[in-house]
């Protein structure tokens, strides 16, 4: 569902290396991941460069269908005073498969109609629910 390499490249990328609109969008959803992390939180800091190309192949091509089943992906987590409503976009972006992935204007406008009624004394109100120890 949710895995990047060097923070923001597609498995697309990373296992095929192939470069597309559709991979854009996947990398667009890890930045908005960050921006709303603060970015005080690096993607898969845990994992070393290996166990990230590695996560990305455990996704791309898929886990757990034979009798030695890998362990699933680790996942990008859903950020803190992050709306689910948000968080669901990033993983429609996350799509294995980059057919199901949106386009930039079905975000566009979806982050628009999530904008309708906006009022700026709503930022008190996210600031106040984001905490990082």
């Amino acid at each position: 569902m949710c895995v990047t390499v060097n923070h923001c490249e597609t498995c697309d990328r990373c296992v095929q290396g192939q470069f597309s609109t559709k991979s854009d969008v996947w990398s667009f959803a890890v930045t908005l991941w960050e921006v709303l992390s603060l970015a005080r939180v690096q993607p898969f800091a845990r994992l070393d460069d290996e166990q990230v190309i590695e996560n990305c192949r455990l996704y791309y091509i898929g886990f757990g269908v034979t009798a030695n089943a890998s362990p699933p992906p680790v996942l990008l987590p859903q950020p803190p005073g992050c709306p689910k409503e948000i968080y669901d976009l990033m993983c429609e972006c996350w799509q294995r498969d980059d057919a199901l992935r949106p386009t930039f204007r079905e975000i566009h406008m979806f982050l628009q109609r999530k904008n309708m009624g906006y009022s700026p004394h709503d930022d008190a109100l996210v600031s106040a629910s984001i905490s990082f120890v």
